[in-house]
């Protein structure tokens, strides 16, 4: 899911992977970059 614009994000994949590894959460950077798209887009429906 693409937001569509290319505004700047503070964490990136490889930092999603690694904050939840710590957590005991495997994945891959593809499926982070999917939730990052989604948590970015969530946040913009406030």
């Amino acid at each position: 899911m693409e937001t569509g614009t290319k505004e700047k994000r503070k964490i990136n994949s490889a930092d999603a992977v690694a904050i939840l590894k710590k957590s005991g959460v495997e994945i891959d950077e593809k499926k982070a970059r999917e939730v990052l798209d989604l948590m970015y887009f969530f946040a913009k429906l406030m």
